[in-house]
């Protein structure tokens, strides 16, 4: 009995890894975002400076320059089914780290964020997987949410926490490319204002979760209790735990994989309905130039007083990619044109203006499959109204110290 146990213990360790070894180079893979094509009028000028001082870059992967020579609908078609699979990926992997029993070792590397929260140990995988694909990390929460281990206060809390935890992972890779062209004085600058920003919007959701809305949840669930039981919200949890835990038992007693794709399968097929037509109506909206469009119009709608006037050149760079923005802001750092604190502002709130394009153009898909059509978009909006909000504080205690 005890070799049969030891085998499959070992099977199971084996699989999760070689989902975990299948999952994050593809992922990785995916994450490279696509330039942008057609440079507007309003980019012309600022894409002229990007050709003239940028350094030679790094060549794309094979594979990522075969998908890029694709037409525009078979390629689209092309990284759905790659979005589909990194979804189907989280939803089998949380199940099968749950069904494995290895949820309660992993929890305790995320352990902080899981206590601070309140949260279940079953967001602490997904804390993890956050720093190589936010969707997989999501359809694990979903995942989760979906077999009952999680509750809604929990799912949306640690969602926000995933979208911090995917570009605080992000960021680092900029830090040399841009520390080579604007210098250490702006690179440092920079690069604090955004880690500080993630670190606060992490530790903010996490305290207003436990400390505000889990004792409100808590209230309402008493009063709503009948009062001759006198049955509070914790014994209704635990009794919900104890059922949860009641079923698990008889899952397992099918075997593991049974038990792992049984769990799966209602969540991936609810999935799957929501992304294939949101990933429809946002590729004809970029077949048809609107995303294109957008990232022209959006620097323009934020005309502010306070940056300097080659902003207007700056931001619509910065709009085909961060590194960009910094190329040209480079340039007219080199010239004498503007000053490194003027750089880093705009560079800053550059992030806030052409984010949210970025955003709707390659995170709403994800959002609106893995969390349904209403909770997606609110929770997509909600991500990026808190991200610019912190950004624009620290931004603005940024300019405090410097002019201090």
């Amino acid at each position: 009995m005890r070799k049969r146990s030891t085998k499959v213990k070992l099977q199971i360790a084996i699989a999760a890894a070689a989902m975990l070894i299948v999952a994050l180079p593809a992922v990785t893979v995916a994450a490279a975002p696509a330039p942008s094509s057609q440079p507007t009028s309003m980019q012309s000028a600022s894409a002229l400076l990007v050709d003239k001082v940028a350094p030679p870059r790094r060549q794309s992967s094979a594979y990522t320059s075969w998908k890029r020579s694709l037409p525009f609908w078979p390629r689209k078609g092309w990284l759905l089914g790659e979005l589909t699979l990194f979804i189907a990926v989280g939803v089998v992997l949380a199940q099968v780290l749950e069904v494995a029993g290895v949820v309660k070792y992993l929890a305790v590397i995320a352990w902080p964020l899981v206590k601070l929260g309140k949260l279940e140990k079953e967001a602490a995988p997904a804390f993890l997987m956050a720093f190589q694909s936010g969707a997989v990390a999501n359809s694990m929460l979903v995942s989760s949410r979906s077999d009952g281990s999680i509750d809604g206060r929990q799912l949306y809390t640690s969602v926000l926490v995933v979208s911090c935890l995917s570009l605080f992972a992000h960021l680092p890779t900029y830090v040399v490319p841009i520390g080579s062209v604007l210098g250490v004085q702006a690179t440092v600058a920079l690069f604090a204002v955004r880690f500080v920003a993630i670190f606060l919007e992490i530790l903010v959701v996490l305290a207003v979760s436990r400390f505000v809305i889990l004792p409100s949840l808590r209230h309402r669930a008493a009063s709503a209790s009948d009062a001759s039981l006198a049955v509070t919200a914790e014994q209704l949890a635990a009794a919900q735990a104890s059922r949860i835990k009641a079923e698990a038992r008889l899952e397992r007693a099918g075997g593991f994989w049974p038990t792992v794709w049984k769990r799966s399968r209602r969540t991936l097929l609810r999935l799957v309905i929501c992304l294939i037509p949101t990933y429809a109506i946002l590729a004809t909206l970029e077949y048809n130039g609107f995303f294109r469009w957008l990232t022209g119009a959006a620097p323009g709608l934020f005309k502010l007083s306070f940056l300097p006037a080659e902003s207007a050149a700056i931001i619509p760079a910065q709009a085909m990619s961060l590194y960009n923005g910094a190329i040209v802001a480079a340039s007219f750092l080199d010239s004498g044109e503007i000053t490194v604190q003027q750089a880093v502002l705009t560079i800053l709130v550059g992030s806030m203006v052409t984010a949210p394009v970025r955003t709707l153009k390659h995170a709403l898909p994800t959002y609106l499959a893995v969390l349904g059509p209403r909770a997606g978009l609110i929770m997509a909006i909600g991500a990026q109204v808190l991200r610019m909000a912190f950004l624009a504080g620290c931004t603005v205690v940024m300019l405090m110290i410097w002019n201090g």
